[in-house]
C-alpha cells in the first residue's frame, strides 16, 4: 500500500500478535520483534519486523511515526483498543521500547556505562547510558539527538490505577521530554530504589 509518505516520515506496519507481518522494504530481512512507544497518556505496542540496532537512528531521523495496526493502552482506564493507524510526532514521544538481541559486538565503540534515572511524564525509567570513557554522562546526554538509548533498562507506570514495571533491556529516549535525568547506583536501579519526584526536584 503507498501512503505517499512525505519526507521525515517514518512508517511502521505492524501485526497484533507474534506472526508473520507485512513491512516496509527497508526492514524486509529483520526479525520479528515486539514494539511499544509510550506516549504522555498511552502506549501504542505490536509486533513489526525492525533491527533494533538500527532503532536510534530511525528515530532521530525521522519527526513523526505512522503506525499501522496498532494496540493503543490508557493509561487513565487501562483499556486498550486497536487502531488501523496512528500518527506520532516525535516530540509526543517520550521513549520507545524494541524487544530483540543486541547488535553486532565487533561495532560497538568502547564506552563506560552509567546507571542513571529518567522521569518523563508519568513514567520512571531507569537504565544504562553509554558515554564515552571520561565522559560527563548528563552532560554528554544533552549534547546528543533528542532520542538516546539506554540498556539493561526498565520502565514504570501507572495505567488503570495499577502500577506496572517492566524490565525492557534497551529502550530509546527522548530526552527533550525528560523531567529530569540523574546518575543513580546500581542498586538504585536494581532494587527498585527510585520513585517518581516532581519536576525539578
Amino acid at each position: 500500500m503507498n501512503l505517499g509518505r512525505p519526507p521525515g516520515r517514518l512508517q511502521l506496519v505492524l501485526e497484533r500478535v507474534q506472526e508473520d507481518v507485512l513491512e516496509p522494504e527497508f526492514v524486509s530481512d529483520a526479525p520479528l520483534v515486539r514494539f511499544e512507544a509510550y506516549a504522555d497518556r498511552s502506549r501504542v505496542f505490536g509486533w513489526v519486523r525492525l533491527d533494533a540496532e538500527r532503532l536510534t537512528d530511525l528515530l532521530n531521523a525521522h519527526e513523526e511515526l505512522h503506525l499501522v495496526n496498532v494496540q493503543i493502552e490508557d493509561l487513565e482506564d487501562g483499556r486498550t483498543r486497536t487502531a488501523d493507524d496512528v500518527l506520532v510526532h516525535r516530540r509526543e514521544l517520550i521513549a520507545v521500547h524494541v524487544s530483540g538481541p543486541r547488535g553486532d559486538a565487533a561495532r560497538r565503540k568502547p564506552t563506560r556505562t552509567h546507571p542513571i534515572a529518567v522521569q518523563s511524564g508519568p513514567y520512571l525509567i531507569g537504565g544504562h547510558l553509554h558515554a564515552a570513557p571520561g565522559v560527563d554522562a548528563i552532560a554528554n546526554a544533552r549534547q546528543r539527538q533528542p532520542m538516546i538509548p539506554l540498556t539493561d533498562a526498565w520502565i514504570e507506570y501507572w495505567a488503570g490505577g495499577q502500577r506496572k514495571r517492566q524490565w525492557v533491556g534497551a529502550i530509546v529516549i527522548n530526552r527533550e521530554l525528560a523531567d529530569w535525568i540523574k546518575v543513580v547506583t546500581d542498586d538504585d536501579l536494581t532494587f527498585g530504589r527510585l520513585r517518581h519526584r516532581e519536576s525539578g526536584a
